[in-house]
């Protein structure tokens, strides 16, 4: 059907092994988080001031669901800004795992 040189069938024999290996890494880092931490890098550069954030840069941020960032927003609605980053610690579905991966994305000022 096709006449393709030997030099064509080996550079789309190259191109399907790399594409499959590809696959094959994107869905080993899909079911283990351990593999995620080695592999994925790390690109957050800036921490963000959590008083000025809105919804769509904590949601954007790592470790913040949806929920988590209205009842970040809620919060600093309510009670006014954070005066120290500790204080998302009295917000329901923070407990000290969390909050330690956010210290990393967020800071108060």
């Amino acid at each position: 059907m096709f006449s393709l040189t030997p030099d064509e069938r080996k550079v789309i024999l190259f191109i399907l092994a790399a594409s499959l290996a590809g696959l094959g890494i994107d869905f080993s880092i899909k079911i283990n988080s351990r593999l995620r931490t080695f592999v994925v890098a790390e690109t957050n550069i800036a921490k963000i001031n959590i008083n000025q954030a809105s919804l769509e840069d904590l949601i954007f941020s790592r470790c913040v669901s949806a929920s988590l960032a209205r009842k970040i927003i809620a919060r600093r609605d309510t009670q006014g800004r954070f005066n120290r980053l500790e204080d998302l610690k009295e917000i329901e579905g923070i407990g000290p795992k969390r909050y330690e991966k956010l210290e990393g994305s967020f800071f108060a000022q």
